[in-house]
């Protein structure tokens, strides 16, 4: 088989791991506000990927990088607790002043929790989005679509690592997602939801655990 015949289905995993390194390597000295996206949560206490985020966004605050923090998530039937409000308990309980953390407990994937953070607060200047390397792309140009001057900041500390099988399943979901942002920005939005409806619906074929979420979305959407 000619190799080029590959090179399609190579450019976006290739995308999302470049982007990746650069923000990693060439981090931003300061921003405004950042944003920590939420993520699975164990009746309050968050999972490791969440709690490698949270670390991160720590890390930062520390440093003097950012002046505000957001933390967004909403939460599924039958949870306790929001992703949101874990990380603004998280935070606090390790420094990090708590009328400098804003939780907003609306949105259950990361354009419905873009959607409300701005709505409560237009005004958020320069931000930095904290979440896992292989989301960071897409979670960035998500943000700049919904209007935010934004800057992806992934965490070092991601319990997802090469060459575990989670750490693929991973990044063919983002592969996914990537797809879904690009249809949108050439045809628009009502065919990037086409194409992200058949994307849902293998990924919950693939992965049953996922359609609690799938249906969540459907109504929030």
């Amino acid at each position: 088989m000619n190799p080029l015949v590959l090179l399609p289905l190579a450019v976006p995993p290739a995308r999302i791991l470049l982007h990746a390194y650069r923000r990693r390597r060439f981090p931003r000295d300061h921003a405004q506000s950042l944003i920590v996206l939420g993520t699975a949560q164990y009746d309050g206490v968050p999972s490791r990927q969440f709690a490698a985020r949270l670390d991160h966004a720590v890390d930062l605050w520390r440093q003097g990088k950012v002046e505000h923090l957001y933390t967004v998530g909403g939460k599924l039937p039958g949870d306790r607790f929001t992703e949101a409000g874990v990380g603004h308990a998280y935070l606090g309980e390790r420094g990090v002043d708590k009328q400098r953390v804003t939780a907003v407990e609306e949105g259950n994937d990361t354009r419905g929790s873009y959607a409300e953070l701005l709505r409560r607060h237009p005004e958020l200047g320069v931000t930095l989005v904290v979440t896992d390397p292989n989301h960071a792309l897409r979670a960035e140009q998500l943000a700049r679509q919904a209007g935010m001057d934004a800057y992806a900041s992934p965490t070092p500390t991601c319990p997802v690592r090469f060459p575990r099988k989670a750490w693929w399943n991973t990044l063919l979901h983002e592969v996914g997602g990537l797809v879904v942002v690009d249809v949108s920005r050439l045809l628009g939005r009502g065919s990037a939801d086409k194409v992200e409806t058949m994307l849902r619906r293998l990924q919950g074929w693939m992965r049953p655990s996922r359609r609690a979420r799938h249906e969540q979305l459907k109504k929030d959407h």
